[in-house]
């Protein structure tokens, strides 16, 4: 007798929709404690006010549940889909007509959704979030009237100017390829202030070997010329100053991309910027690459569900590690931006199919083995 796809496709959504939530509220929970314990000394020492310390949880959620979505899915199918396992459900499914491709096929829809969701909620809600989230923490922070400045961040100036920092030593206080957009010419053009190094003197950057590129209004450069100091003010309403700063985090896609764009009018390297660009659209696809990696694995686990937890925290711990090396491999110029933000999902991609094709080809000799001597 053979089984209505649609009634296998509705069993197996409801089979690891009910591990799916609880994974996203298990894993959110641990989520939200790490970031607690990272913030604990600053909420402590500053002597936070209850009400920011809520906010500051509040505004940090749709970041830690989105980074959450594509855990909680490797670990809804592994558990769901080995339940099925273990209880002989998939060889029944199989036995009533249905390959593995086809079995996949409702799986790859619900990650698919998760992928497409996940990427919404990036663009849509977590820049605005997280650019909440770190104004608490860097008013929490502020010292005198010193920016708390991160590393890879864009942040406006007064007098129209927009400021990015490679690398910040806080300790040291020194800057490290700092690059300085003053538009207050308005025509369209800015003039460019780039400095290999700077000093934190109070409420002063001093910048050393640097240079100064002035363009006419059709973009012709029209001065330039090098320096080996100079002095910024940047005492003119510093908390304004603060509360303006945004890293590649607090950006959605396309609002880095105006950056980018702006940063390659001026002949700026946007390398380290074009990764986190890529990543921003690779990274929701990690649901999706989990249902093609999991799927295989978790067919093939008659033991526990133990077992099940056991490969998902393998999984996940060796994707996220491909991940840092890959983006740093990108920064650091071994690879394209595009191919270090993609080259994990690609890896996992080819791994997942090859996993799938092996699967469907083991349980093929099983069940020939089966129809001849039974």
């Amino acid at each position: 007798m053979r089984i209505k796809p649609l009634i296998v496709d509705k069993y197996i959504f409801k089979e690891i929709a009910r591990p799916y939530v609880a994974g996203v509220m298990v894993i959110g929970v641990v989520m939200l404690s790490n970031f607690l314990y990272e913030v604990a000394d600053l909420i402590i020492m500053q002597d936070a006010p209850v009400d920011e310390v809520l906010r500051l949880l509040l505004y940090q959620l749709p970041e830690i549940f989105v980074q959450s979505f594509p855990m909680a899915v490797l670990f809804a199918v592994m558990v769901g889909l080995g339940r099925l396992t273990r209880e002989n459900e998939f060889f029944a499914i199989r036995m009533g007509g249905f390959s593995i491709y086809r079995l996949v096929v409702p799986l790859i829809v619900f990650g698919l959704l998760v992928t497409l969701g996940t990427y919404l909620i990036n663009e849509q809600v977590v820049p605005w979030s997280n650019h909440q989230a770190r104004n608490i923490i860097r008013r929490l922070a502020l010292q005198d009237v010193m920016p708390d400045v991160q590393e890879n961040v864009f942040f406006e100036g007064p007098d129209d100017k927009i400021f990015y920092v490679e690398n910040y030593d806080e300790n040291e206080l020194t800057l490290e390829s700092v690059v300085i957009f003053d538009r207050s010419r308005g025509d369209g053009f800015p003039e460019v202030i780039t400095a290999q190094q700077g000093q934190v003197l109070g409420s002063d950057w001093l910048l050393t070997d640097g240079h100064l590129h002035s363009y006419t209004s059709d973009g012709r450069l029209e001065v330039a010329a090098g320096f080996s100091e100079m002095e910024l003010q940047l005492e003119d309403d510093m908390e304004q100053f603060l509360a303006r700063q945004r890293t590649p985090a607090e950006m959605s896609r396309q609002e880095l991309r105006q950056e980018i764009e702006l940063f390659q009018r001026s002949g700026i390297d946007v390398t380290r910027l074009l990764v986190d660009y890529h990543m921003k659209l690779a990274l929701p696809f990690t649901a999706f690459i989990f249902i093609l990696v999991g799927t295989p694995l978790s067919l093939g686990n008659r033991e526990s569900r133990a077992l099940s937890l056991a490969l998902t925290v393998v999984i996940i711990f060796t994707y996220y590690v491909l991940v840092s090396f890959s983006r740093s491999l990108g920064r650091a110029g071994a690879f394209t931006p595009l191919v270090a933000a993609w080259l994990p999902n690609g890896f996992f991609f080819v791994l997942g199919v090859l996993l799938i094709i092996f699967r469907d080809s083991l349980f093929g000799v099983i069940n020939r083995f089966m129809t001849h001597f039974f």
